[in-house]
């Protein structure tokens, strides 16, 4: 590894970005290492990121952000030899979080100049948009929608979220054709997983990695305090019946009614239909070396 750019979302999680270009400077300098870096503008951001790489020619690509970022960069970098690494700093850091890249800056510049990576997989969803982390359909993509929607921002934004979706609560019923089989559900969320949890921590299920060529559909049948409540601690006990958890390469949700709709944190049109399926190994991601 000689050449690194750096995708810097200058917004990202309320943070500066100045500390962050100041040690990255320094830490490239160390290594002898050549350093770009980039802005996003929030404008044609993916064309003239493509024209960045093509013109700098870098061997990793470094996400400076949340994961909207890291979701930028991947979909750019994706079936290319260039590795894709994570600098958490964003207000969601979820895809860090579950590659082990720690938060401060010089621990995940560390795991960078280790360079350990894995061939990750990605998620395509209806054909068209692409996903790296956790997408879901109902009471979590409410939430999202909620607070991309109201006027307050922070933890009072995402106070008043949960209120709104939390008194608005029902159970919807959806049609779930998975590789193997096809399921009837009801229940408040169902979240396609290529990782075991949200950037909260709550764990989604036991087994997921990034690199494992499937995905996990999380159904979430009912609101069960404790169940939910030992999710943000590691408990997950999958033959609780709270929720269900299938493991599949492709699946295609029929609603009865249309759902709110998210991709990595971005929403997307409420949905009577997604279907979402598995692209194996078509990214070099770097991760933690526990990984």
């Amino acid at each position: 590894m000689s050449k690194i750019l750096f995708v810097i979302n200058p917004i990202s999680g309320d943070r500066d970005k100045e500390d962050y270009i100041h040690e990255i400077d320094s830490w490239g300098e160390s290594l002898g290492l050549s350093i770009e870096k980039w802005e996003t503008t929030g404008e044609d951001d993916e064309k003239k990121l493509k024209k960045v790489i093509a013109d700098t020619q870098p061997e990793t690509v470094v996400a400076i952000g949340g994961d909207g970022t890291v979701m930028l960069c991947a979909e750019v970098v994706k079936d290319t030899d260039v590795a894709l690494g994570i600098l958490p700093a964003g207000s969601a850091n979820g895809m860090a979080t579950e590659i082990e890249v720690p938060d401060d800056i010089q621990g995940a510049l560390a795991v960078i100049a280790q360079e350990k990576a894995v061939m990750a997989d990605m998620l395509l969803f209806n054909g068209k948009d692409y996903g790296l982390h956790i997408s879901d359909v109902g009471l979590n993509a409410g939430l999202v929608k909620d607070f991309e929607e109201g006027e307050r921002r922070g933890f009072l934004g995402y106070a008043s979220g949960v209120a709104s979706q939390l008194l608005n609560l029902k159970t919807f019923k959806a049609e779930l054709v998975l590789d193997d089989q096809t399921v009837e559900e009801e229940g408040h969320m169902i979240a396609f997983a290529n990782a075991r949890r949200y950037g909260t921590g709550a764990i989604l299920s036991n087994q997921g990695r990034v690199d494992d060529g499937v995905f996990e559909v999380y159904v979430l049948r009912e609101l069960s305090l404790p169940g939910l409540a030992g999710q943000f601690f590691d408990h997950l006990d999958e033959a609780d019946s709270y929720f269900e958890v299938y493991r599949t390469k492709k699946v295609t949700v029929n609603l009865k009614e249309p759902q709110p709709f998210q991709i990595d944190g971005e929403t997307k049109p409420d949905s009577t239909k997604v279907t979402v399926e598995v692209l194996p190994k078509c990214l070099k991601l770097i991760v933690g070396a526990g990984y």
